[in-house]
């Protein structure tokens, strides 16, 4: 397998064709696939009728029946280079005929990169032309060397040079796809892992996130905290005694001690503020009750002092 050679497509131009039969015609097809230009069946098919010459309209007529029954195939393909455009605008028949049979072989080079594409013709301008091109897989030769080809399995120098340069495009290319696949490859195989390693990441996360989340239910008054704070106690409920509350909490609620030196001048001011008002509402009560009998049988003698206070309150 490494060392098949790629398949050979032979294509040709109308004289090349008109100067056979149908025997030459038979074994062009032992080199490989014949493919015929659409511009040479048409001009072909036109000279079955309108020949100038006998002689071509016969070749004309056997062509075509040999191309009913031959399996070689027709192609439309067109590919123009600058290589291949017409030296001038208006050219003759014969002229536009050559341009347009060699764009259409070098279109069919294009489509088939991987095959060999052997163009014949006994025209030297064309075949040159042809060769200008520079394309890999396309090579051009005479009728008499494709014949030879056929008849002695003898490859053409030019064919065979052709098909070297164009296993060697091929490893190339091959070398570069591997290169390229192996790289995607490797590509893909990184991104396909890096979401893994993410993901792992990321369910790490999750479980770490419900496991905080669950102690956190557990305490709900516990606040957030550094992981380097020290962790606070949950404050204590009402019902708990002043007892159990902190000594800060404790000293906010208890008075401080009072002197003893204090105490006694605010009872001194309190007795002496009773007995004052205890005497002036016994001097007005002794005012309004003015009787002599209940004075003379009940009530004692008043101090002095208070006999004179009660007489400047009654001038009597």
């Amino acid at each position: 397998m490494a060392n098949q050679l790629p398949p050979v497509l032979v294509t040709f131009d109308a004289d090349v064709l008109m100067a056979g039969r149908t025997q030459v015609w038979q074994e062009y097809a032992k080199v490989g696939n014949c493919y015929l230009p659409e511009v040479v069946y048409d001009e072909i098919d036109y000279l079955t009728g309108k020949a100038v010459e006998k002689s071509q309209e016969q070749v004309a007529r056997e062509f075509m029946r040999f191309f009913a029954d031959s399996g070689w195939i027709i192609t439309d393909a067109q590919e123009t280079h600058r290589s291949l455009e017409p030296s001038i605008k208006n050219q003759s028949k014969p002229a536009m005929l050559v341009v347009a049979t060699a764009q259409c072989v070098y279109g069919l080079a294009q489509e088939h990169p991987d095959a060999l594409v052997i163009f014949v013709s006994n025209t030297q301008p064309l075949l040159k032309r042809i060769a200008s091109v520079g394309s890999a897989n396309l090579c051009g030769i005479t009728g008499a060397m494709l014949l030879n080809w056929a008849r002695k399995a003898e490859r053409p120098a030019a064919a065979t040079q052709q098909l070297q340069s164009l296993m060697r495009n091929l490893a190339d290319r091959k070398s570069t796809q591997r290169s390229r696949s192996k790289i995607e490859e490797d590509t893909r195989h990184k991104t396909d892992s890096s979401p893994s390693k993410f993901t792992g990441t990321r369910n790490n996360f999750e479980i770490k996130s419900a496991t905080s989340s669950t102690k956190t239910n557990k305490t709900p008054f516990t606040e957030h905290r550094s992981s380097s704070s020290r962790p606070k106690k949950p404050p204590r409920s009402r019902e708990e005694p002043p007892e159990m509350a902190p000594a800060v909490y404790r000293m906010k609620h208890i008075s401080p001690p009072k002197k003893q030196g204090d105490n006694f001048i605010s009872n001194a001011f309190n007795f002496l503020g009773a007995l004052f008002f205890l005497t002036v509402a016994i001097g007005i009560l002794w005012r309004v009750v003015d009787v002599k009998g209940f004075r003379k049988t009940f009530v004692p003698a008043l101090p002095k002092p208070v006999q004179q206070f009660v007489k400047s309150i009654d001038p009597r």
